[in-house]
């Protein structure tokens, strides 16, 4: 559960084969996002969106994805 003004709002939970990771946006277009775990844009790696899901409120950093496109882009 996150906590924000509103009270408690549930997280989801990754599904199996899924990961959770905090990254920083640096750019989107209408099909991708450029995500990095920095705040340097040089590691950014583009994340297509029909993959990749945005979390919402105070989680809006948190992405959800597969594991194999968290990996294949280096982010773990």
């Amino acid at each position: 559960m996150t906590h924000d003004l509103f009270g408690e709002a549930p997280r989801t939970e990754p599904k199996a084969g899924e990961i959770a990771l905090a990254l920083v946006l640096h750019g989107q277009t209408d099909k991708a996002w450029l995500l990095a775990e920095t705040i340097y844009q040089r590691d950014a790696q583009w994340a297509p969106k029909s993959h990749a899901k945005r979390g919402e409120g105070r989680d809006e950093n948190v992405w959800t994805m597969p594991t194999w496109l968290a990996r294949e882009r280096g982010w773990m």
